[in-house]
């Protein structure tokens, strides 16, 4: 293998895999990243492991602080209603689209995904399945940009999603919404659907705020 391709593999390894511990909370907010630790934990030198950290530091998942460090990206308050503004703009507009096209094997594959959350007790699993949810539901709209945009915004949201789990009581997440969802969509409610699922967006907006409030 080429020593610049090996170079470009391994820091993409040692990126996948930092962010992978952010998003499941091995790494919590604001917790500092040593280099040294990652250089011992992945054998290299501290080249990959800086180049690892500016590309997660171009996707929201660090920050990178002169002469102090690189540290876990804090999620905000304004991040997250930024994040719901968004969503709550173009989800309406992507199921528009996408609950026309849904078949049989959607609908499987919907309730399959809902079981697996139901049965979930695992947070740090919950907002990966709650991922593959909502590209099941939006996929079938075949809107390449807006699929993008929502997978971007899934992959720095899941943490956020798994910090919801792991503050609740019942350590369950609450697929009610889910359910109505799809029920609505059987019964070929379109509108209905879509109005459930915005309510849920916001739901799960306050949720989010309520728990950086305390």
């Amino acid at each position: 293998m080429p020593k610049e391709k090996k170079k470009n593999n391994t820091v993409e390894l040692i990126a996948r895999q930092i962010r992978e511990d952010i998003t499941k909370s091995s790494f919590k907010s604001s917790q500092h990243l040593k280099e040294g630790y990652f250089v011992k934990k992945f054998g290299v030198s501290r080249v990959p492991v800086r180049e690892a950290f500016r590309i997660l530091h171009s996707e929201g998942y660090i920050d990178m602080i002169p002469n102090k460090g690189s540290f876990v990206k804090k999620i905000t308050k304004k991040d997250i209603e930024e994040i719901a503004l968004i969503y709550k703009l173009l989800a309406p507009v992507v199921l528009d689209a996408a609950i026309p096209n849904y078949k049989k094997s959607t609908y499987k594959q919907i309730e399959e995904i809902i079981i697996k959350v139901e049965h979930c007790k695992d947070f740090s699993e919950v907002g990966y399945f709650l991922w593959e949810f909502a590209k099941t539901i939006f996929g079938p709209s075949k809107l390449t940009f807006f699929l993008e945009l929502f997978d971007k915004m899934y992959r720095n949201n899941i943490r956020s999603l798994n910090e919801i789990f792991e503050a609740s009581e019942h350590k369950q997440y609450d697929t009610s919404d889910h359910r109505e969802f799809l029920r609505l969509c059987k019964l070929k409610k379109k509108k209905e659907a879509i109005d459930t699922w915005t309510k849920h967006i916001s739901k799960i907006e306050s949720l989010n705020l309520k728990l950086r409030s305390n």
